[in-house]
């Protein structure tokens, strides 16, 4: 992708950043705008990968015997020399120069016992630089891009990922920015780097490029350094095992002048493989192929269902311990109940760095430690498990940092706030994004309050959904779950049969991302499919508000051990369910319901 490609002044240059040392040990040299080393090959060595090994290779051995930088341009001066035949250029005068000062970066490096693989990352990094050189130079580029979402790139490839991704129009923004992947923008920059006019593209990608999203710009094949004109897609359903962690297609198209967006028919398919990396022959033996398959319904982002806007993604209350916390009992009179003594609360799916910071404990007001609902929280038609955290907003919904807390008088808040904000600061990978703007993101908490007294709420993720009705009017919701507020208590049941039932999930099976097993993530997928807003005076949505109700009672009823895992909780109520005849009959009138009937 060239992502380490700098352009100057006459040219472009090849830069790695150096990771900092261990805590405790010095660094020096040149540095990037982030104050971290940098190593930088001018393209004069870059763009002849003969040349760049041998120069490559004379600063290791160099650096070996404690050579100076005044020896080591000497020496890559008669390289250069001899490679060519030919008198050395000014050009490449400045070129031994420029690598004279990297040679002293390098050099540090070894003997601080930081270099194991600057030498051969300098190699890999700079062939594409070369291969570039001629602009347009391959008939074909095959390829398995990594498919890294944009939530899970560390800071410094976020930035350059988005300007890049922005600069080929292939960035997809709002709610959907998280979602992009690296594999879109990887597909494009190969074409526009590598391909010649009139050259094939096969890539490999995850199916969701067919259907989702954040891959929509990725579908049109048209980009500002590229056209593509997408020919052909095959597909490899949940069946084709073992094979990647998800299912995948492959996408074929050809460098043209004119874009063309990818096909609605496709080449499916399924079947099981008897181990990774089968022999086509093997391969062609136990897999079904159907050719002229109608490519995946897209994913939709506006219309369908009216109820899509009326539902909202909770807040990202992340990390969790700076804000999910546990009561700690104070002295031998107990707890202050105005301002209850707590400290973080610690789960084993924590991650770096936040899993091994030492925990915050503080006092807060009472009023601003809340039971917080998250994707487990929720069971078929019933609260699960409510976790409590410090939730920074005050009844009328203003949402208060450490200095706002304090300036209304609240101290304990404040002392928490400052605790968690210090600690945000120092470990957070984007600088940019405050602490409170992180868990406010999209107004996604202040616009909770003031709390109603009804909601709906359904989880965002899993293989099968939970969505329950809420008369707690305390309960702050976790981006996991979708929330919304209905007019009436049987519009709020008849969401929650649609939402719990079997016919619906089914029916926006095909919408939803896939994952290692199967269809996960719910997020809006149902409100693709033709659910009319609640109408008190039709027979068949009263019907399906007063099999809910049924549903409720009878999933309050059920027995569940003190010790079981929400996934376990949901199987049992479904169960429940199915046994009493419920859920099938809230299956056939949602049927109805979708058939128009």
């Amino acid at each position: 992708m060239q992502l380490s490609i700098s352009e100057i002044i006459g040219g472009k240059e090849l830069t790695i950043r150096v990771p900092p040392p261990p805590a405790g040990e010095g660094a020096s040299g040149t540095r990037d705008a982030n104050g971290r080393e940098q190593l930088d090959f001018p393209d004069t060595f870059c763009r002849d990968p003969a040349l760049f090994d041998k120069a490559i290779e004379r600063m290791r051995s160099g650096s070996e015997a404690g050579m100076t930088r005044a020896q080591i341009e000497k020496a890559l001066y008669r390289i250069t020399e001899q490679h060519y035949r030919a008198d050395v250029t000014e050009e490449q005068k400045l070129a031994v120069k420029d690598l004279g000062n990297t040679y002293v970066i390098f050099d540090k490096l070894r003997r601080d016992g930081r270099d194991s693989v600057w030498a051969y990352v300098a190699r890999n990094l700079s062939r594409p630089l070369a291969f570039s050189a001629s602009g347009g130079w391959a008939s074909v580029v095959i390829g398995n891009p990594p498919w890294v979402n944009y939530r899970d790139m560390s800071g410094d490839l976020q930035k350059r990922f988005k300007q890049l991704a922005r600069g080929e129009r292939v960035f997809v923004g709002g709610k959907l920015a998280t979602q992009n992947n690296l594999c879109a923008l990887f597909t494009v920059r190969a074409a526009a780097l590598y391909l010649r006019s009139g050259g094939t593209l096969a890539f490999v990608l995850p199916l969701a490029a067919l259907s989702r999203g954040q891959f929509e710009r990725l579908r049109s094949g048209s980009f500002m350094s590229a056209r593509i004109a997408w020919d052909e897609v095959w597909t490899m359903d949940d069946s084709v095992q073992p094979l990647f962690p998800v299912p995948s297609c492959v996408v074929f198209g050809r460098r043209r002048a004119t874009s063309k967006p990818l096909p609605d028919k496709v080449r499916a398919y399924s079947g099981t493989l008897p181990f990774r990396d089968a022999p086509e022959a093997i391969a062609d033996q136990r897999l079904k192929v159907r050719e002229g398959a109608p490519a995946l319904e897209i994913a939709m982002f506006e219309g369908g269902s009216p109820y899509r806007k009326m539902f909202r993604q909770g807040a990202t209350l992340v990390p969790r311990m700076l804000c999910f916390v546990e009561r700690r009992i104070m002295g031998r009179l107990g707890a202050d109940p105005s301002a209850p003594y707590v400290a973080s609360q610690r789960r084993n799916q924590e991650k770096e760095p936040w899993k091994s910071l030492p925990a915050i404990e503080n006092r807060v007001e009472a009023e601003f430690l809340r039971p917080v609902l998250l994707g487990e929280s929720i069971l078929p038609y019933r609260v699960f498990q409510p976790f409590e955290a410090v939730v920074p907003v005050t009844d009328k919904g203003e949402v208060l940092d450490a200095e706002a807390a304090a300036n209304r008088g609240f101290n304990d808040l404040h002392g928490w706030m400052k605790k968690a904000e210090k600690v945000w600061n120092a470990n957070a990978e984007s600088a940019s994004m405050m602490l409170i703007g992180r868990w406010n993101y999209h107004n996604e908490l202040g616009a909770q309050f003031p709390l109603a007294s009804r909601r709906v709420v359904y989880s965002k993720a899993g293989m099968q959904p939970a969505a329950c009705l809420l008369h707690d009017a305390t309960y702050a919701i976790d981006h996991k779950l979708y929330w919304s507020a209905p007019a009436t208590e049987k519009e709020a049941r008849y969401l929650t049969a649609l939402l719990n039932s079997e016919t619906a999930r089914q029916r926006g099976e095909s919408l939803q991302s896939r994952g290692q097993w199967g269809a996960r993530d719910f997020d809006k997928v149902m409100f693709n499919l033709p659910i009319p807003r609640f109408d008190a005076t039709d027979p068949l949505h009263n019907a399906i508000a007063d099999a809910a109700r049924e549903a409720e009672a009878l999933a309050a009823s059920v027995p569940l051990p003190g010790n079981i895992k929400f996934q376990r909780a949901r199987g049992l109520i479904r169960a429940a369910l199915t046994e009493a005849g419920v859920a099938p009959k809230i299956d056939g009138l949602v049927a109805k319901l979708l058939d128009g009937a």
